[in-house]
């Protein structure tokens, strides 16, 4: 364990995460004005696709199945059916925005998913469960921790006054919908973002500090507290990926993180609101957690043989086609 933590094993690690998938196999030609054709594109795909989430459900709320003003600024469910439909609108929002920005980078940049997704194979799911199974354990173990600094009402799956069966029906809910919407995320900002960074410098530091605080800045919290800890996340969960070159660690994280939150601490509609101030303590709680989840991906990376660079874990050469 010592050695993990070591100065030289952290600069091997940085080492391999430059000669990895998402860095150096991420490198191609005019890689600027690749960017500029990837934001045009997918900027026209988001609009077409927002277009079409609106006509479907303005067809919903017309059929009686949801109703529009839930999302329409700051909402808090009333019951934990209106919860579940909430936490299912967003995530079907997310993955579809997030899958148009995938498809504009497959265009741009001439790659097929696994490109962005997981350019290196194996242990999707394996990593996807280990990833929930570390961040879930840490986080009900500070959970005690959590509620002392900021003390709230009673978790929503443990609140005698909702129906058992409501309880359970809003739990499964969530974790389908949170699960959606965590791959989301990580498919825009661990798989795209993370990719398209790397073919632009070769600089962790600068790749990491430019997808943490666009993670951040997209949740358009003002709270300072909140926005530091966000990044510093985002910044993790992008070291998984360049690590293990694979989303399906970040995306198991991501989904404990936002689970936890809505089972045992707040429900999404009132954690998510923007501008509530984060104690700064909170920072150590995050502080710990992420140490916590670094470790267990240096563990995962030295199982994979990620180790050290090598010749047989460089990806092929860069692509040499025109730019479209």
């Amino acid at each position: 364990m010592l050695s993990l933590l070591s100065p030289a094993a952290w600069s091997r690690a940085a080492d391999a995460a430059r000669q990895g998938p998402y860095v150096a196999g991420a490198q191609t030609t005019r890689p600027w004005l690749r960017l500029l054709l990837f934001i045009l594109l997918s900027a026209a795909f988001m609009v077409t696709a927002v277009v079409g989430l609106g006509a479907l459900a303005a067809l919903a709320q017309a059929a009686g199945w949801i109703e529009l003003e839930m999302f329409d600024g700051p909402f808090t469910a009333s019951n934990l059916t209106d919860e579940a439909t909430f936490i299912a609108g967003i995530a079907g929002v997310l993955f579809t925005l997030a899958i148009s920005l995938l498809l504009a980078a497959m265009i741009v940049y001439q790659r097929g998913p696994g490109a962005f997704l997981w350019p290196r194979p194996g242990g999707g799911f394996g990593l996807l469960l280990i990833g929930f199974t570390v961040m879930f354990l840490v986080a009900l173990v500070l959970w005690p921790v959590m509620t002392w600094l900021e003390p709230g009402g009673i978790a929503p799956v443990l609140d005698p006054a909702d129906p058992l069966r409501d309880r359970l029906i809003y739990a499964g809910a969530a974790a389908v919908g949170l699960l959606f919407a965590a791959a989301a995320e990580e498919i825009g900002f661990r798989g795209v973002l993370l990719r398209i960074t790397g073919g632009l410098t070769k600089s962790l530091l600068v790749i990491l500090l430019v997808n943490g605080v666009l993670f951040s800045a997209v949740h358009w919290d003002p709270d300072p507290v909140s926005f530091v800890a966000r990044a510093a996340s985002g910044m993790v969960w992008g070291w998984a990926a360049l690590r293990l070159g694979s989303l399906a660690f970040a995306i198991g994280a991501h989904l404990a993180n936002n689970l936890f939150i809505a089972l045992l601490l707040a429900p999404i509609s009132v954690a998510a609101v923007p501008g509530q101030p984060m104690a700064p303590e909170g920072l150590a709680i995050q502080a710990t957690t992420l140490i916590v989840v670094l470790i267990f991906v240096e563990l995962l990376a030295r199982r994979r043989g990620a180790t050290r660079p090598s010749a047989g874990a460089v990806p092929p050469p860069p692509d040499r086609q025109a730019v479209p």
